[in-house]
């Protein structure tokens, strides 16, 4: 067929060169209509992920904004996850490019490129609520799709090597590993500034102080602080374990969320706390004991729920099939989905509130040691998948819901006046805006470290190497001596 059919084409093209350009301009004009097509479906579909996140996704609606009917949508995506890894892969894509761009520009110095990467990452993050949105649905989508982790790993670890490489020029006496854990915590520390911005409600001039805190260490660890090679961070300045910064014990610990047993469960073990308004000189009786170990039981369950299985299936009929009871039992404890959530969150956030404003309390220790081991604790937990896990789904939701937002800005706020204190313990020189400032970058850079440990945990490579740099960061940061040069400010 296909042979007795090219004689007749190949006449019809000697016989007309007008059919022959008309042809070619017909294909043309195709073409151009379905690469229209296929953008406008594009950009409603990535429209639809960050406003509805990840669990509202449907091709229904992606169809509707498109202005399509379903059946045409899907003859260009028949599947519905190969179109949200084409949006999610174009997202991160359009990031990595930009910066690969701004870093590997010929005939300028990796001083100069690594300058204009950072002042490039600054302006996304402070540019749009948009990408946050759309990155923190991300996040939390590939905790329960592993085509769109593969996709969220790929993308960090090329963010993360071109930091490396940029790094290697600049300090060639780092070794390979140096550089890769100083561009872990850069982008880290990235990460966690986008986190913080999205939760605050911080003053102009508080994020002002607060973004010039995070670009001064940010240039310091890339050794751009005019001190050449041999930063602030550099081995030579106690950057390990075996001169300054002597291991607690805190890092050989379990995770709040309990032991190897309770590890393999995968269940949280948190309580909710006591009412206040109950008077302490009345003795439980053992119906209000049994309303409580219920009501942690519940608790328990809706955490691992929401972690393990995602926002979209937190509702009060899923967790009263997980606690073994009916939805309308569990209704009278919790009314509502709203007074669940709030409580679940409130109990986590509770339990570690409380355990490292404890650590940070003044004691025989000094201030320097007592916020060494709040690092090291706060870092085992982000090497927990499932506070990993948590986490993310508490930045997708928070975008949905107002009560999450609420409570995340509250809880944060709470967890920041932790190093807050110890901050102007440490340097009482320093204004109440600056230890607000580096209080927030500590906490800041632990939380975006989370984008680096949630798939592999403690097997994390290269782990000790960025738990001792991020220690000495942090310290230096408390200190007010990260990035400071001779005259003033970079």
């Amino acid at each position: 067929m296909r042979d007795a059919h090219l004689p007749a084409k190949s006449g019809a093209q000697v016989d007309s060169t007008e059919t022959q350009d008309g042809a070619a301009g017909a294909g043309s004009v195709q073409r151009r209509n379905r690469e229209r097509r296929i953008a406008e479906i594009l950009d409603a579909a990535t429209q639809i992920f960050r406003e509805e996140g990840y669990a509202g996704f449907a091709t229904r609606k992606v169809a509707a904004r498109a202005g399509l009917t379903l059946s045409n949508l899907q003859y260009y995506f028949p599947d519905k996850d190969e179109l949200l890894s084409i949006i999610i892969e174009r997202f991160l894509r359009g990031y990595l490019e930009t910066y690969l761009g701004i870093a590997t520009r010929v005939g300028v110095t990796a001083q100069r490129r690594c300058a204009a990467l950072i002042e490039q990452i600054f302006e996304d993050i402070n540019k749009s609520s948009d990408a946050e949105k759309f990155l923190f649905e991300t996040w939390a989508f590939a905790q329960h799709e592993s085509y769109v982790s593969v996709l969220v790993e790929r993308a960090y670890e090329e963010y993360r090597g071109i930091f490396a490489k940029l790094l290697a020029e600049i300090n060639p006496d780092l070794s390979p590993d140096e550089c890769k854990a100083r561009a872990s915590v850069l982008t880290a520390q990235a990460e966690g500034m986008m986190i913080f911005a999205a939760r605050s409600d911080d003053s102009e001039k508080d994020f002002e102080e607060f973004a010039r805190t995070t670009k001064r260490s940010v240039k310091a660890i890339a050794g751009l602080a005019g001190k050449g090679p041999s930063s602030e961070f550099s081995e030579k300045q106690n950057i390990g374990p075996a001169k300054d910064l002597p291991r607690t014990q805190n890092v050989a610990r379990e995770s709040l969320f309990g032991s190897e047993t309770h590890i393999s469960r995968g269940h949280y073990e948190i309580t909710v706390r006591r009412n206040a308004s109950e008077p302490s000189y009345l003795r439980p009786t053992m119906q209000s004991r049994k309303r409580e170990a219920k009501i942690n039981e519940i608790v328990a369950a809706a955490a691992n729920v929401l972690a393990s299985e995602g926002y979209g299936n937190f509702t009060l009929a899923r967790i009263a099939k997980e606690v073994g009871m009916l939805a309308s039992g569990l209704q009278h404890y919790f009314p509502t989905h709203d007074d669940l959530l709030s409580s679940t969150i409130n109990a986590l956030f509770s339990a570690y509130y409380d355990r490292w404003s404890e650590m940070g309390k003044p004691s025989d220790k000094n201030a320097i040691d007592r916020l060494r081991e709040i690092i090291e604790d706060v870092f085992v937990e982000a090497c927990d998948p499932r506070v990993c896990r948590f986490s993310f789904e508490m930045f997708a939701l928070a975008e949905h819901s107002a009560i999450t937002h609420q409570l995340l800005s509250r809880s944060y706020a709470e967890y920041r006046q932790i190093y807050v204190s110890l901050v102007r313990e440490i340097d009482p020189e320093a204004s109440g805006r600056e230890c607000f400032a580096r209080a927030t970058l500590i906490a800041a850079q632990l939380e975006g470290l989370m984008v680096y440990t949630y798939s592999a945990g403690r097997l994390t490579p290269a782990l000790d190497a960025v738990l001792d740099l991020i220690t000495s960061v942090s310290l230096e940061i408390a200190r007010g001596g990260a990035g400071k040069v001779r005259g003033g400010a970079l």
